[in-house]
């Protein structure tokens, strides 16, 4: 077989040398050129208008909704609301934030004008009621909900607006009369013509990502919005989708009163807080729960974005490891009478030890935001092979600052009481006889605990 070869002259490889650099500039161009179209913000109405979602367009669709006696939406209006959630959901989270960051208060004269522009628009009051719509089944859906959900928000100023969302709070009641605080941030898609007063009550109708939601429960009272916890997921690590509600959490914790003087939580429920396999924590997400325990670790946490630092007030907050005592849980092929819970707050007690050797007993109000997945330092050989951290799961509880007991003094016995260490060892015996014959009453976790608790 004959080989072409071809020899390049010097001139021929000074003009291949500038080809190539003229086309790597080319592409250099074009890569910034589209780089900066792309990362130019589009108005939310030249969005939704490329989509063929126009404000006009949408704002004639909905007319019929905001007539009707109860609240409903056709096949074709159930189609139509799905499409503008998706479609503000798939923007690019730049984007979204922008819009979010221009969004305005409601204000009845302004609401024409804000439809038209499709502007964000915030909006405060209470919730009277929410209506789960069923979607439809011949409708081929584009998200993962089959179902959308209707909330009548009774603004501060008297408007009536309908706001409906994929999704709402776990807990809020559906299908009866409420008097919730609430609000979202809207986009406005049927605005009626004719401005609110006492002669016309047609509802504004809008769209939503998610609700807001402040109940009336001690973390709500202070600020937390229950919206946010609908982007928390439980058995994971702390994730980026997460940061709103977790720096919302740790904010409105700053708020909290002293600890309550109630109980602290039961044994039942302790357990199932502990327990992967319950749902007990997803139904209880924001209750605030008090604790005993002992802190083993606390680790100070710096708060990286700006954003997230004035959220917080704060450049930095604490995580802190605090083993609680439980009834004796069969865990793998072992049992064991302690758990760690993290805790994490914006306060420590002035003269309170950090660091990772600490062995200080605590009390903890905390408010329970996830079941929180981590690494431990200590290396699991047969799972994971030698170096590898062993994976687990405990609770997440977040709140303003523990409060650090004092430490049990030994007891001075008065002269001639020498007969008291005898009573003192007669009690332990009985002490351990009783927990002999109680052994078979053992609170039993699933398996997919760790076959022991280490710090990570």
């Amino acid at each position: 077989m004959k080989i072409m070869c071809q020899v390049y002259r010097p001139e021929n490889l000074r003009f291949l040398y500038a080809r190539m650099q003229s086309t790597i500039a080319l592409v250099f161009l074009f890569a910034i050129t589209v780089g900066t179209a792309l990362s130019a913000v589009q108005s939310p109405a030249e969005y939704f208008s490329i989509w063929g979602l126009s404000p006009a367009y949408v704002q004639k669709q909905f007319g019929d909704v905001t007539e009707r006696d109860e609240f409903s939406l056709s096949s074709t209006e159930f189609q139509l609301v799905v499409r503008i959630l998706d479609r503000f959901q798939g923007a690019p989270n730049q984007w979204r934030q922008e819009w979010a960051g221009s969004s305005v208060a409601f204000k009845s004269s302004q609401a024409k004008e804000c439809q038209e522009q499709c502007r964000s628009v915030r909006m405060r009051g209470h919730i009277t009621e929410v209506i789960k719509v069923a979607g439809p089944e011949n409708v081929p859906l584009i998200t993962n909900s089959k179902d959308l959900f209707a909330v009548q928000l009774q603004l501060d100023n008297a408007e009536k607006v309908w706001v409906v969302v994929p999704d709402i709070p776990v807990g809020l009641p559906v299908d009866t009369n409420l008097h919730e605080k609430g609000g979202a941030t809207v986009i406005l898609l049927h605005v009626p013509d004719l401005a609110f007063n006492a002669g016309n009550e047609r509802p504004i109708l809008a769209v939503a990502s998610r609700l807001n939601w402040w109940p009336q429960t001690p973390f709500g009272r202070i600020g937390m919005d229950y919206g946010l916890f609908a982007s928390v997921d439980d058995g994971t690590p702390l994730k980026a989708s997460e940061a709103d509600a977790f720096y919302a959490s740790l904010s409105a914790s700053t708020r909290q009163n002293e600890i309550p003087n109630g109980p602290l939580i039961d044994n039942t429920s302790l357990v199932s807080l502990l327990d992967p396999a319950s749902d007990w924590l997803r139904l209880h997400r924001g209750d605030q729960i008090v604790l005993h325990g002992t802190v083993r670790r606390i680790t100070k946490v710096l708060v990286e974005s700006a954003r997230d630092q004035d959220r917080l007030g704060s450049d930095h907050y604490w995580e802190i490891f605090v083993f609680v005592a439980t009834p004796l849980l069969q865990i793998g092929d072992g049992f064991q009478d302690t758990y760690p819970i993290v805790y994490c707050c914006t306060e420590l007690p002035e003269g309170l030890p950090i660091g990772e050797q600490v062995n200080e007993p605590v009390e903890i109000a905390g408010f329970i935001f996830k079941r929180y997945r981590y690494v431990t330092r200590r290396s699991d050989r047969q799972k994971n092979g030698p170096g590898n951290g062993r994976p687990q799961e405990s609770p997440l509880l977040i709140g303003k600052s523990p409060s650090w007991l004092p430490t049990k003094q030994p007891l001075q016995l008065p002269g001639g009481m020498t007969w008291l260490p005898v009573l003192t060892a007669l009690a332990l015996i009985g002490w351990i006889m009783k927990g002999f014959f109680q052994s078979r009453r053992r609170s039993r976790l699933t398996e997919t605990l760790p076959d022991q608790i280490q710090l990570p």
